[in-house]
């Protein structure tokens, strides 16, 4: 029963939330497009904050676990090729195969990471998962940008996918705490306090927009991509990862960070990438969509097993 309740725990606010943000815009008390540009706030500056102090009010000489760090970025690259030898054998178009398989390969771990730590996690877990971020994030933007080159029969210059991993707010916030941190710059508590009171209403402000832009137009004449990107996404990569990271003798907050980067639904921002670079966005869409909706339920069944198992 205890471990029913932890499992509860987690995924019940992040439905909350959710269901708001669907409510919110029902009701019409935000449009779409505002919902939009809240997103977009959201990403580049309230989460940025986040991670900063996570980052900054930690102890990096203990957070930062090489084995932990190691085996993620080393499952990551080994998902994606694993996927993409897979998808391309069945998905003949290349657009909509580049799609399925960003939408199995990139979760949102910054966000829905954040909130299963913020769950789990005491304050050192957080930071763990917060600065794992600062290497997830870089790695499966530079994999996206050479997927959709690749498939689109272009070519990857360096220099833009130096300029894409600077240029995203959520590696710069991992850099610039780790630097604070590392160099013990002090911060004032006049500038610092409400910057971190600010960061502390990012997960359920940004779950409540997702929550907002759910839209579940055309599903039916992509259910079986949907159906292998949900499956892939959810249940085979998360029960993968975890199985490994059992046997490598990962627990507790290691494990519960490798459960939020690879049991993460797919990342919110796979779908105007994929429209911008030759993939089906309509698609990436509805799969942002779905694994959303399904990860409330898979997140639970996860947590659930491993408190059952007393792994966490």
């Amino acid at each position: 029963m205890e471990s029913f309740f932890l499992a509860a725990s987690v995924v019940t606010p992040l439905l909350i939330y959710m269901i708001i943000g669907g409510l919110v815009r029902k009701l019409g008390l935000v449009s779409e497009s505002s919902f939009k540009q809240m997103n977009e706030m959201t990403f580049k500056a309230i989460i940025p904050l986040t991670l900063f102090f996570d980052v900054y009010e930690s102890d990096l000489t203990e957070v930062i676990i090489p084995d932990l760090f190691l085996f993620v970025i080393c499952l990551i690259l080994l998902v994606f090729a694993a996927t993409f030898f897979i998808v391309t054998r069945f998905i003949k178009n290349n657009g909509d195969a580049a799609t399925v398989i960003q939408g199995i390969y990139r979760s949102n771990y910054v966000l829905f990471g954040g909130a299963i730590a913020g769950s789990l996690c005491k304050d050192e877990g957080i930071a763990t998962v917060a600065a794992l971020a600062a290497l997830v994030v870089p790695a499966v933007n530079i994999l996206a940008v050479v997927l959709f080159e690749v498939m689109r029969g272009g070519s990857v210059s360096k220099t833009g996918l130096l300029l894409r991993i600077f240029k995203n707010p959520l590696v710069d916030a991992g850099i610039l705490g780790a630097l604070f941190s590392f160099l013990k710059i002090p911060l004032p508590d006049l500038l610092a306090s409400p910057l971190k009171t600010l960061g502390d209403i990012s997960t359920p402000l940004a779950l409540l927009i997702l929550g907002g832009l759910l839209s579940f137009r055309s599903l039916v004449s992509h259910r079986r991509y949907l159906t292998a990107a949900i499956l892939g996404r959810l249940v085979v990569i998360p029960l993968t990862a975890l199985i490994i990271a059992v046997l490598l003798g990962f627990r507790n907050d290691s494990l519960i960070a490798v459960l939020a980067v690879f049991g993460s639904p797919t990342a919110v921002a796979s779908a105007p990438m994929a429209q911008s670079m030759g993939g089906n966005g309509a698609l990436a869409g509805e799969i942002v969509v779905m694994t959303s909706l399904f990860c409330i339920l898979t997140i639970f069944l996860f947590v659930f097993t491993l408190s059952r198992l007393g792994l966490i």
